[in-house]
């Protein structure tokens, strides 16, 4: 019972890291030229000698840091979680569709964060504060990099909505299940022995 706690608190705490994430990306830049567009009185003095468009580049780019940033603390917190998971599956031998699908989102973890984040977060520094019709090639490059980065993102997702299944429908293996069975039969036969 505490290993599916474990395993249930570890799903969660992955979940909420990833969609917690996701969020704040989808929204920073967003929320970065919100803030160009309308400042607070007391910046947009000294803002108004810099110039709208070099604000809102300037905005921009913090904004596209900071979620660079998150993304690769993120990649280390999730692979921690994810291989913490992995393990105690494995070694309490609780689901054999359940540790392989961990495994999966562990193998999809690394080529996320060792493969793609970096490529991502390269490309993007190199975009930084250039004009949209100038370097075609990289931006298309840098598109495609970030549509696998959200393909990869999904799979694991969905990947761990089918374990969290696996893990509220099935529940351990029925090998698993049949060693605890005939621990509960013998000591029942035991307590019987001595209570006849």
């Amino acid at each position: 019972m505490h290993t599916r706690r474990l395993i249930t608190f570890l799903l969660g705490a992955w979940f909420a890291l990833i969609l917690t994430i996701a969020g704040v990306a989808a929204t920073g830049l967003q929320v970065a030229r919100n803030v160009a567009k309308a400042p607070p009185a007391e910046a947009a003095r000294a803002l108004f000698v810099v110039g709208e468009p070099m604000t809102d580049q300037m905005f921009r780019y913090v904004a596209a840091e900071i979620n660079r940033t998150l993304f690769e603390f993120s990649g280390l917190a999730e692979l921690g979680i994810l291989l913490v998971l992995a393990a105690v599956l494995l070694v309490q031998n609780y689901n054999r569709g359940a540790t392989v699908l961990a495994g999966v989102l562990l193998l999809a973890a690394l080529a996320s964060h060792f493969l793609l984040t970096p490529q991502v977060v390269a490309q993007g520094r190199i975009l930084d504060f250039r004009p949209v019709e100038v370097l075609i090639e990289d931006r298309a490059r840098f598109a495609k990099l970030h549509m696998l980065f959200g393909v990869l993102t999904v799979f694991r997702l969905l990947a761990g909505v089918w374990l969290g299944g696996i893990m509220l429908w099935r529940g351990p293996n029925s090998r698993t299940r049949r060693i605890r069975g005939n621990g509960d039969s013998v000591d029942d036969s035991q307590d019987s022995h001595v209570n006849g």
